[in-house]
């Protein structure tokens, strides 16, 4: 039988200003601690480092009260973002929004944020794929 681990903790990295993910920040939690919004910015696919499995899980835990959150592609990609949107509060528009094939950014408005909403992000080696779980209709969108 192999062997059992029991109180693993999770990697989690605080954010309070923008910040550029590397290939060594696969598997962690990012928290995002800023109200006046920030950049996280994913490790490029282009530059030749192999990142098929490279995933992380970003948090809201401080509302965005002005400006916005984005998490956005690596410098050197073109549209790698696909986005899967779930929202909890589907009433004003009645579709989900924030859904793409392809896109540059992933965008969480200010004051459409709530704590808890959440982000998790898988590489491909191609792509990274997004899934946004949020409560608000509406709150993010792409581009």
């Amino acid at each position: 039988m192999g062997r059992v681990f029991f109180n693993t903790r999770k990697n989690i990295m605080s954010l309070a200003a923008d910040y550029t993910a590397t290939a060594a920040d696969s598997g962690k939690t990012f928290v995002i601690n800023i109200a006046s919004g920030m950049t996280l910015t994913m490790p490029s696919i282009a530059n030749g480092v192999a990142l098929d499995g490279w995933n992380c899980k970003v948090i809201v835990e401080t509302n965005v009260s002005s400006n916005t959150f984005t998490i956005t592609e690596g410098a050197s990609d073109t549209n790698v973002l696909v986005v899967q949107t779930v929202e909890q509060d589907i009433t004003a528009s009645g579709a989900p929004g924030g859904t793409s094939t392809g896109c540059t950014n992933v965008i969480l408005a200010n004051a459409a944020d709530t704590v808890g909403d959440s982000f998790d992000i898988v590489c491909s080696g191609t792509k990274m794929y997004v899934n946004a779980n949020v409560k608000a209709d509406a709150a993010v969108t792409v581009s």
